[in-house]
Formats: C-alpha cells, sequence, structure tokens
C-alpha cells in the first residue's frame, strides 16, 4: 500500500533525471498548489494525511536537554509507533549503516534553496488545494564536522485577495551560522545577532547532534538512539528509499513531530525532506535547486562560517554557555 504521507511527484521527478546531491530537497508540485502531480520548482505538496495512532508505550529514558524552537507548541510525550519485524529491522540496520558510511565522504556541501510553509490556517484555492502561507528562497552550506549556515534570502507571503504571492519586507528570514566553535544567531524580531559559545565538548559535534541531525549526517547509532524510524517506501516505487523518523525524546518533539526522508537509492543521498512541527499540522517542505548543487568543492571555509557584522541598529549579545553548569546546548537552531 502506498504511503499516505509522501507525494507522488517526487517519484516522477526522480525519473526525469532530477538528482539533488546532499540533504533536504524539497516535496513539491506545480506552481503555489498543493498538487502531487505538477512540475517545476515552485510547486507544493498534497498536505499528508495523519499517521495511525502509535501504540502506548513507556517513554525511553531523557536525552540530552534541547532548546525548543520560540514559539513552538508544547509537544505530546513521544510514543512508540507500532514495532518493526526481524525483517524490517534488519533492512532499516543496513540502510542506516550504509547512508553513514556514504555520508563520511561528503566534507563540505552547498546547495540554494525553496521553503513552503504550512500551517492549520493556510489558505485553499478555489479547488479546495492547501496553499502555503509563505514560500521562501535561500542557501545552506555545510563543512565537516561542525560548521554550516542557513540563511533565507527572501520570504513571499501569500496575499488572499490578490491571489499571489508577495515579497515580504525587510530582513525578517532565518539566518544563522555555526564556526565549531559558537553559533551566530540573528533574530530580527529582537533586532539582535546573538552569539552563543559553544563548551568544548560540544565542538566538532555540534552540527551532527544538534535538533535535526538529518540535515548534516548524524552516525546511525545516533538516529537509532534518539528516533524511532522505519522504512516507508511505497511498493511501486524502484529508484527510491522513503525513511520516517519519529523522536523518542521529549527534547526532540519540542522541534518536531515527524520527519519524512527520500533518498536516492542509487548512492543513497537525501532527494526530499518534509518536517512536520509539534502538534501534527504544520510543517515545512524544502526544495533544493540540483543546479546551485556543490559537493567538495566551493566553500571558504574561512569567510563561509566567519563571525557575521553586527547589522546597523542590531544589538550584539553574547551567551557562554562554556560558563554555564546545565547541560550540553543542542547546537545549530532547528530549521524552522
Amino acid at each position: 500500500m502506498r504511503s499516505a504521507t509522501m507525494p507522488r511527484r517526487l517519484t516522477q521527478s526522480s525519473r526525469r533525471g532530477v538528482s539533488i546531491a546532499l540533504l533536504l530537497a524539497v516535496i513539491g508540485a506545480r506552481g503555489p498548489r498543493g498538487d502531487a502531480h505538477g512540475q517545476g520548482p515552485g510547486g507544493q505538496v498534497v498536505p499528508p494525511q495523519q499517521p495511525a495512532p502509535p501504540q502506548q508505550q513507556q517513554p525511553p529514558a531523557p536525552a540530552p536537554q534541547q532548546p525548543a524552537p520560540r514559539n513552538a507548541a508544547v509537544a505530546p510525550p513521544p510514543q512508540q509507533p507500532v514495532v518493526l519485524s526481524p525483517e524490517q529491522q534488519a533492512a532499516l540496520d543496513q540502510l542506516l549503516a550504509a547512508w553513514e558510511s556514504r555520508n563520511a565522504a561528503v566534507r563540505t556541501w552547498s546547495c540554494t534553496f525553496h521553503k513552503w510553509e504550512y500551517n492549520a490556517w493556510s489558505p485553499a484555492d478555489a479547488n479546495g488545494e492547501r496553499l502555503a502561507f509563505a514560500e521562501s528562497t535561500g542557501e545552506l552550506k555545510y563543512a565537516a564536522p561542525d560548521k554550516g549556515l542557513f540563511r533565507v534570502k527572501e520570504t513571499k507571503q501569500w496575499i488572499p485577495e490578490a491571489r499571489r504571492y508577495e515579497v515580504r519586507g525587510g530582513d525578517t528570514g532565518e539566518h544563522w551560522v555555526c564556526n565549531g566553535e559558537s553559533v551566530y544567531e540573528f533574530r530580527h524580531s529582537e533586532r539582535q545577532l546573538r552569539e552563543t559559545k559553544l563548551p568544548p565538548e560540544m565542538r566538532g559535534k555540534a552540527i551532527s547532534d544538534g535538533p535535526l541531525p538529518f540535515v548534516f549526517g548524524a552516525k546511525a547509532d545516533t538516529l537509532r538512539k534518539r528516533y524511532w524510524m522505519r522504512i516507508v517506501t511505497p511498493p511501486d516505487v524502484r529508484d527510491q528509499i522513503w525513511l520516517e523518523s519519529l523522536p523518542r525524546f521529549q527534547a526532540d518533539a519540542a522541534n518536531f513531530s515527524k520527519v519524512e526522508l527520500i533518498l536516492q537509492a542509487r548512492d543513497l543521498m537525501p532527494f526530499a525532506i518534509q518536517i512536520y512541527k509539534p502538534g501534527g499540522q504544520d510543517r515545512d517542505v524544502f526544495q533544493f535547486d540540483p543546479r546551485t548543487n556543490l559537493i567538495d568543492k566551493g566553500l571558504d571555509l574561512i569567510r563561509d562560517f566567519a563571525k557575521p557584522m553586527t547589522p546597523f541598529g542590531y544589538k550584539y549579545v553574547l551567551e557562554d554557555l562554556t560558563a554555564q553548569a546545565a547541560g550540553p546546548p543542542a547546537g545549530a537552531p532547528a530549521v524552522r
């Protein structure tokens, strides 16, 4: 039975030779519509159906504390989904081991992306198809093991009266940089550039051990410990592997309730990702432009991950976690 949570359009795109080589591609369709059969980088996905209620289990021991996103919904305690059969577990273990090996070979990566945001109040068109309430473009950069950059450059808001997206003025997009020793985050609503110094034990792993390790290639053992995972590839799909991940711990559940990831079967490079926020109704969808995709080339490791300049009118704020006695930080902010 075909999974109800992933759009068919991704399979169609892959068969046309659209290859996105590393992490976070989009679940997309035609224009701003939610048509799973549409074409083009400006598209959306059909709003996925809700998964079946998980089986009630005792929650595992707590994981290291991680900060929840600002204004995040309160997540319910994580519950274990249906237990995998021995054959399903063996296939998952084999996939995770192969994926870890492939990720280890990638030292740097950069790409531009498209992002669409949905929530319970997202508008619908005349046919009842769900529209994103906002769409954005930006860039993502990574250098193993602990350097990363995520920046939204332009955001457009859906204007119901005009029936189109219009550019949102000002600096409103998410923007953070991690150089391995500090995380720099632009908080535009507060007019702040916030630096969070990482303690020595977090350096060298601040990216992969952060709130969303799927973005920057965590270890297979880390994924097994932090998430309930299962392969959900539809039976008629041959060139992709579909992977569903649910958080085991409350700290991760504060960032997302579920992640759906599609890997290309031929090289195990991620092709698509969809991130569900706590509560399951709000979600973010990403698409990366294969024309700008660069692996192991094109990055300036000093310039691209340097400390940003404090913009005019902003206040620089320093938070030194090395002087705090609390638990370890989560590293880079969660992708929202």
